[in-house]
């Protein structure tokens, strides 16, 4: 089981979860995506799952809990893909992961219809939860008790009744202007680097750039975050990080601290170079 969730690694609740999935299947192994995600703010963990789920086997189950509105009328899923099923709330925090079946990116809307090659069940057969049922904890009673069902082979059929549609989140886009391309701050991460949602895509047929963030502009773009910075402030840099989009770090440093901004706040990036 792969976790990703936004407790934090203080209380208790991570490690009650994985007890629970023991006490049902104790050959149950466990990898921690995160548990670091920003309290309450699915549009983070979607895009945290959406990015690196790829990186964990084909048949991995997933445990995804970022859900502000546990016990209200949001209802439990689980989805299955080609690379992986995810067991989480049905509030848009599974939309990243969705969007790599989809033809077309929805840009709004409340629902997104599945693709080809991607099946869900809302999880209805209360004889794989935990009792009782917590209104306050569906990942330690509903979530993880059915991930740790199904990892023991039990279909997904069997946990609940198929639905042909889910809960979609729109994904913020970068604007693409005539002389560069306009986005968003969408994840700081432990290091204080600011993870944008424009592509590396986006900046590779151009020699040079400008990245302004913060009333700060950065001149070209650095290859490590050992590099040199060329801005005023700190050093700071822009670079392709590992997830493959823009990043402004400070070398040895913390950008978000530096700039005093977080996300949502604005990345602009400029061709100087007029390609």
């Amino acid at each position: 089981m792969v976790f990703t969730t936004d407790f934090g690694l203080v209380d208790s609740y991570v490690g009650v979860m994985k007890g629970v999935a023991l006490g049902i299947n104790p050959q149950a192994r466990f990898i921690d995506l995160t548990h670091g995600i920003e309290p309450q703010d699915i549009g983070q963990g979607a895009f945290v799952l959406g990015v690196n789920y790829r990186h964990f086997p084909q048949n991995s189950i997933h445990v995804v809990v970022v859900d502000p509105d546990v016990g209200t009328s949001r209802w439990p899923v689980l989805i299955s893909t080609p690379h992986g099923q995810f067991v989480g709330p049905d509030n848009g925090v599974l939309s990243r992961v969705l969007s790599d079946y989809l033809e077309d990116i929805p840009d709004t809307g409340e629902k997104a219809d599945l693709p080809p090659g991607v099946s869900a069940v809302r999880l209805t057969n209360e004889a794989y939860w935990r009792h009782p049922v917590s209104d306050t904890f569906h990942g330690r009673d509903v979530f993880v008790p059915v991930a740790a069902h199904l990892s023991l082979g039990v279909p997904p059929t069997e946990l609940g009744k198929p639905i042909d549609s889910l809960v979609w989140l729109p994904m913020l886009k970068p604007v693409v202007e005539s002389n560069g391309v306009s986005g968003q701050v969408i994840y700081k991460d432990v290091f204080g680097n600011l993870v944008s949602n424009i592509p590396a895509a986006l900046l590779s047929d151009h020699t040079s750039v400008q990245v302004s963030i913060g009333g700060q502009t950065i001149e070209g773009l650095s290859r490590t975050f050992a590099d040199t910075g060329s801005s005023s402030a700190a050093s700071l840099i822009a670079l392709t990080g590992s997830h493959g989009y823009l990043e402004v770090a400070v070398p040895r440093g913390n950008a978000a601290a530096v700039l005093g901004i977080d996300t949502g706040d604005l990345v602009m990036v400029r061709y100087p170079d007029g390609c």
